[in-house]
């Protein structure tokens, strides 16, 4: 992933920089930053290599401010994803004229950051990868957005994929559920996690996702499933509709 940072304070560059290190850490994902200190310098470079995946954005800058660099590369037709950052609310409405990807008001929320970092490397056509070992020694790196259920297993867990393949790996349910976004997977059982863009339907006690594998949903843990699973919906449901 290349980022792109653009913002005429130093600090707050260097704020942004570490946190998109970090995410880049916890993703297993390769990031690749470089920090802009004004509108004009991003240009001189952008038209030079238009290959980022992702543009964090101030947008109070002297000279070429961040939304007249949005709308200037939107007038070249880039859909270069763009994360605007401000002290201020008042350019939300105008934020969604250039489609910005996310709105962050100042003090940057760390998660709320690493999450349009997400989107943007789902974008990107990649994703976020779980990288695990298989109880036949085969080393996997599987996609988090291709996990629909994971199953405890005794020491291991069994990892089933969108297609309704299955395997089992070395980890524990624990470990790996803790790497996992709490946006996009809920524990509906103490040995179940599902992967919510997975989910066909939700019961009282079972989850039926799309390969038609059913999940066993716990008394004590169905308002948790049910509000998340409305939430997963609202949120994404909306952004594929917009796109």
């Amino acid at each position: 992933m290349r980022i792109a940072v653009c913002d005429d304070e130093h600090l707050q560059a260097d704020l942004l920089c570490g946190y998109v290190s970090g995410w880049g850490r916890a993703r297993h994902e390769p990031v690749e930053i470089s920090v802009f200190p004004s509108g004009e310098a991003f240009l001189f470079a952008w038209d030079e290599d238009k290959a980022w995946d992702a543009l964090l954005l101030d947008i109070q800058m002297d000279g070429i401010d961040g939304m007249a660099l949005a709308r200037r590369l939107r007038g070249e037709g880039s859909a270069l994803p763009i994360v605007f950052i401000t002290g201020f609310g008042d350019y939300m409405s105008e934020g969604f004229e250039v489609e910005a990807l996310h709105y962050l008001l100042k003090p940057v929320d760390r998660d709320k950051l690493c999450a349009c970092l997400d989107r943007a490397l789902q974008r990107a056509g990649q994703g976020p990868e779980l990288l695990v070992d298989a109880v036949d020694g085969e080393a996997l790196r599987l996609p988090q957005r291709e996990l629909a259920a994971l199953e405890a297993a005794g020491h291991h867990t069994r990892l089933t994929l969108a297609d309704g393949r299955s395997v089992e790996v070395r980890a524990g349910f624990r470990e790996l559920a803790g790497q996992l976004p709490a946006e996009d997977f809920v524990q509906c059982h103490r040995s179940y996690m599902a992967g919510l863009r997975h989910v066909r339907r939700l019961g009282r006690e079972q989850l039926v996702l799309d390969s038609g594998l059913l999940i066993p949903v716990s008394r004590r843990l169905f308002g948790q499933v049910s509000a998340a699973f409305t939430a997963f919906y609202r949120r994404d449901g909306g952004e594929e509709a917009r796109q």
